[in-house]
């Protein structure tokens, strides 16, 4: 990278944009390709939690704290480019517990917080539960309240991203790539229907969407779509100050009266439409913690496909075998945290060869 600099990048979801910022951050000539309408998958759609410590693999432990201080200064240097606000917050977290099987993920959950340094839990009784929002299930035996996560838009975050690369000088361009040209381990463009994109390197921020990348390169990705309903809805009575969970099923506090129900996970391949049995269960999930969700008014009803990979660890970095091509992809449930980490390692592996972002490495890219 000492003069040749131009990078394309495939895929504008969060890791794509985030590599985009970081890279014409550091003068690279970013060019991103994206074959889809901007906010049409998860990047867009998802509660936007930024909570580095519950629910992370201990190998992804170092990147997601480093993701999470991450964060802070991503907030700043966007809104010094002129990029809006995307309502990012401090919010608290109540996991709540019916029985006994409940109680024991409350406990792992308490041991993971034990010496990690901003952020706080306690233990709460039921009926302190409910002095924190009388509208709680009575079936709540326990809880555990957790402090010191963040939580964003996600949709105006990932334009704020987009917009924050683009003040950089990185171009987005509507189109699909259909195929990789190549002088042997070296990827020298890429090819849409109509046009061609030299490039210096390369980078791959696809999502699930990953066959085609595959044939081209040769190599394996790990990742699955999974699939994930979201409901937004107006909930009776005073606004929510807490998310509550329990197991999969949040409420997340979000706009001035408003709350999101969510998530499920079902591997139903590429169907990114929302279903009715995905409704009805987050509606009977969530009528479980806060009985009164039944008469909530539905505003709005999503579903998106997050890239997973088995361990739950992203891939990101060079290729083996290639030169000059880097994957950033498999945020799964924590992409919006992990992109500000992963998007500052690639811009550090294709300038310096190395980066100081403790990087997990999954098995796929050993």
């Amino acid at each position: 990278m000492q003069s040749s600099n131009r990078v394309v990048v495939v895929g504008a979801g969060v890791f794509g944009c985030a590599a985009a910022y970081y890279l014409a951050k550091r003068g690279a000539a970013v060019t991103v390709i994206e074959r889809d309408d901007f906010s049409a998958h998860a990047s867009s759609n998802n509660p936007g939690n930024l909570n580095p410590i519950h629910g992370a693999p201990t190998a992804l432990l170092p990147l997601s704290l480093t993701s999470f201080e991450l964060h802070r200064e991503l907030a700043d240097n966007l809104a010094d480019l002129g990029c809006p606000s995307y309502e990012r917050q401090p919010v608290s977290r109540v996991l709540v517990a019916f029985d006994e099987q409940d109680s024991l993920h409350l406990h792992e959950a308490e041991q993971a917080f034990v010496g990690m340094e901003g952020f706080s839990c306690s233990r709460l009784e039921g009926n302190a539960v409910r002095h924190l929002d009388p509208r709680i299930s009575h079936k709540v035996r326990t809880a555990l309240l957790i402090s010191g996560n963040m939580s964003i838009n996600s949709a105006l975050f990932h334009q704020a991203l987009a917009d924050g690369a683009a003040g950089l000088g990185a171009r987005f361009v509507r189109d699909e790539v259909t195929a990789l040209e190549r002088d042997n381990n070296v990827i020298t463009a890429a090819r849409t229907r109509d046009r061609l994109f030299p490039c210096d390197q390369l980078v791959l921020a696809t999502g699930p969407w990953i066959s085609q990348a595959e044939k081209w390169l040769g190599v394996v990705q790990e990742v699955k779509p999974v699939k994930g309903e979201m409901l937004r809805i107006a909930l009776p009575g005073a606004p929510l100050t807490y998310d509550f969970t329990r197991g999969m099923i949040s409420l997340y506090r979000r706009g001035l009266n408003e709350c999101w129900i969510g998530v499920t996970k079902d591997q139903v391949g590429f169907d990114e439409t929302p279903s009715t049995g995905g409704r009805r269960h987050l509606l009977q999930a969530a009528m479980e913690i806060m009985p009164c969700v039944a008469d909530a008014q539905v505003l709005d009803h999503r579903a998106a496909l997050r890239p997973m990979t088995p361990d739950g660890l992203p891939l990101a970095g060079r290729v083996p075998g290639w030169r000059n091509c880097y994957l950033a992809n498999g945020g799964g449930i924590k992409g919006m945290l992990l992109c500000s980490g992963i998007g500052t390692a690639i811009a550090d592996l294709i300038f310096d060869g190395e980066t100081a972002i403790p990087m997990p490495m999954p098995i796929s890219l050993q």
